[in-house]
């Protein structure tokens, strides 16, 4: 909810996208946000499988072969609010406490691998000058040594939390893995270690929410960054394939080459001279044409084309930073998390229903008893 909250409100913030740990491409904020909330999309999408196994109940089969006491299951797992039991008793008692604890450990660890990238990307704007992305300033602490440093401590510690929750999953496959049936280490250890990880995913998912409530954007900033580097000269190479049937070979070494000179003389697109651009096509064409072919972009569209701007409201196909699927991508998202939390209500009313019909049973049974000590 935060992080949609977020998005909606930088729909046209443009932000350099890293590959490598360079920059790649232009795109914005709520676009990049976006992936992450398809990506938690699969996170539920994979619970609610989970709980489906998880929701199952053990209870009646003693130690694994079920009892002589004529033990009704069916009836214990919905008093207890499971949806039914586990069929098998050696299953229920001993095997399935190799898998289902597993399973929802592994879906805590994973969603903390991507919250520790997310954090880390914004941790990584502490590291420049000038950020873009910033927490409010009351959220980092000054240094004990030096006096100009504002540490971002509420990310180190979502980062080192999201860490322990890996952790503590690798720690549950470990007490797990080796083992025969019926070994304690499986019955009791495994399933500590799994509620460990999800206190631990507790936690790393409020710091999360707090640091994200934080979060203060600087879209004039990010524009400069991306415009004091050449992130946009794939797009000049598609405009002139596009537009004039270059062949993508000719527009892709000719873009690089208009970097390799602009570096060595500190050029920008927004100063480049267009001049010099002209003689770089008519070079790299006559080197790998064998003609020197005129450039036919207009100073106007060659500054055009290199603007962040451009490059990502011209991208176009489902999934795209374009302004109008970022939107409907949004709206796609709050739809499935208000489907989700339509079924968390429901789960929740479900057990609170199966706590009241226990103790109405308890209830009954016990003004039974009473009833019978009277007779």
């Amino acid at each position: 909810t935060r992080l949609l909250l977020i998005a909606r409100e930088n729909i046209e913030t443009y932000i350099p996208a890293y590959t490598n740990g360079v920059q790649a491409m232009p795109i914005t904020l709520a676009f990049y946000l976006w992936g992450f909330l398809e990506s938690f999309q699969r996170d539920s999408d994979r619970i609610i499988e989970s709980y489906k196994r998880i929701n199952q109940s053990a209870l009646g089969v003693a130690v694994l072969a079920c009892s002589s006491w004529p033990l009704n299951r069916e009836r214990l797992a919905e008093l207890l609010g499971f949806e039914k039991p586990i069929t098998n008793g050696l299953d229920a008692a001993q095997i399935s406490l190799f898998d289902i604890p597993l399973e929802a450990a592994s879906n805590a660890a994973n969603v903390a691998i991507r919250i520790g990238t997310l954090v880390q990307d914004l941790a990584q704007q502490y590291s420049q000058t000038r950020p873009w992305l910033l927490l409010d300033s009351g959220a980092a602490y000054g240094s004990s040594a030096m006096p100009q440093k504002r540490n971002p401590g509420i990310l180190n510690k979502t980062r080192g939390t999201a860490s322990d929750v890996v952790g503590a999953m690798q720690t549950s496959f470990l007490r797990a893995h080796n083992l025969q049936l019926g070994m304690y280490d499986n019955k009791e250890s495994v399933l500590e270690d799994c509620s460990g990880v999800f206190v631990k995913g507790v936690e790393m998912l409020e710091l999360m929410e707090q640091a994200f409530s934080l979060l203060k954007v600087n879209p004039a900033r990010s524009l400069e960054e991306l415009n004091s580097d050449w992130t946009t000269t794939m797009a000049l190479a598609e405009a002139l394939q596009r537009q004039f049937e270059i062949p993508f070979r000719i527009g892709h070494t000719f873009a690089s080459q208009i970097v390799t000179y602009a570096r060595a003389r500190d050029l920008h697109p927004d100063n480049f001279p267009f001049e010099a651009a002209k003689e770089i096509f008519g070079n790299v064409t006559e080197q790998l044409e064998d003609k020197r072919l005129p450039f036919e972009l207009t100073q106007e569209e060659f500054r055009t084309v290199l603007s962040p701007e451009h490059a990502v409201q011209s991208d176009v196909g489902t999934g795209s930073p374009a302004p109008a699927n970022v939107r409907r991508g949004l709206d796609e998202i709050a739809i499935r998390l208000e489907e989700d939390e339509q079924r968390l209500r429901a789960w929740r009313n479900a057990l609170a229903d199966s706590d009241k019909a226990l103790d109405e049973a308890f209830e009954k049974l016990l003004n039974n008893k009473s009833q019978e000590k009277k007779l």
